[in-house]
């Protein structure tokens, strides 16, 4: 025991010689930049005009797909929040199923499936693709738009403009949005109480049948899977959804400004303050 405690002092007083020797008053020399290897896609198109990009990475047994509609954004006005409810209401059932049946059916094969406003994703074990294939097409091609569902997410969204009126950081993100892109632009509108209740079943369901077309779509599949595959069981499940034209908007582009303007919130009973600096920048890909 006697020799374990030396030993263990010994190494302790070297560690912390060690340590002692390190100049602190210099940074550390950069390492090397990471390597960043993205493998190679490969590209098809259903007829329906539904692009198809595969990436084939076998070292797990899984596999990956991700539909994603190109639309350009969507001014929502008096209904302001409509896009916020569309992919849960797609994923509160379908024509064939409850809602708790498809979350069932989802987790007994250990998969993941989830929608939006302009996406709706899969992933699951290679031996359960067909599965989830089938649960995602199911989505796709029959929600059922339940109207007590979108009861209760409209009462889950009250709840939470009421929480996010007294948090800084939604304040400041709300009028920083306003002043760069102005309201009457996507990405300046903001959703209220009023708004939100302004959203019927009705306009979810023309939402999804306007723009959920395969023609502005395009589909990733990643993990174990060939281009040879893949063509055959995108065919099986996203061939027969059909086409239609989709509505195309223009916005005005926020200008740079040329003068410092600034947009102030007064909330005398807070102990901080948030501060956003912010100017409109034409970002392209790869900036």
């Amino acid at each position: 025991m006697k020799k374990i405690a030396i030993a263990f002092i010994l190494t302790l007083l070297v560690s912390v010689g060690s340590f002692a020797q390190v100049d602190r008053s210099k940074l550390p020399e950069s390492g090397p930049a990471p390597e960043i290897k993205i493998g190679e896609a490969e590209t098809f198109t259903l007829e329906n005009g539904l692009k198809v990009f595969v990436v084939k990475n076998d070292k797990l047994p899984r596999v990956s797909f991700t539909l994603v509609l190109e639309r350009d954004p969507l001014f929502e006005g008096d209904k302001a929040g409509l896009t916020g409810f569309v992919g849960q209401m797609m994923m509160a059932g379908t024509d064939s199923r409850t809602k708790e049946q498809l979350d069932e059916e989802i987790d007994f094969i250990g998969a993941s499936l989830s929608a939006g406003s302009t996406s709706i994703s899969a992933s699951s074990l290679k031996k359960h693709q067909d599965k989830v294939l089938e649960l995602m097409a199911d989505v796709l091609y029959n929600p059922k738009f339940p109207q007590e569902e979108l009861d209760k997410l409209q009462k889950q969204t009250l709840t939470g403009l009421a929480t996010s009126k007294d948090d800084p950081n939604a304040i400041s993100g709300r009028l920083s949005s306003a002043l760069v892109y102005g309201k009457e632009h996507p990405y300046g509108e903001v959703e209220t109480e009023e708004s939100v209740m302004n959203v019927k079943l009705a306009d979810i369901k023309s939402y999804y049948e306007t723009f959920f077309k395969p023609n502005i779509a395009y589909m990733a599949i990643v993990g174990d899977m060939d281009k040879a595959e893949a063509e055959k069981v995108v065919k099986k499940y996203f061939g027969k959804w059909e086409k239609g034209d989709v509505p195309s908007f223009e916005y005005n582009d926020p200008t740079p400004t040329t003068k410092t303007m600034v947009g102030l919130v007064d909330r005398s009973s807070s102990v901080q303050t948030v501060i956003d600096i912010a100017q409109p920048i034409d970002l392209t890909l790869g900036d």
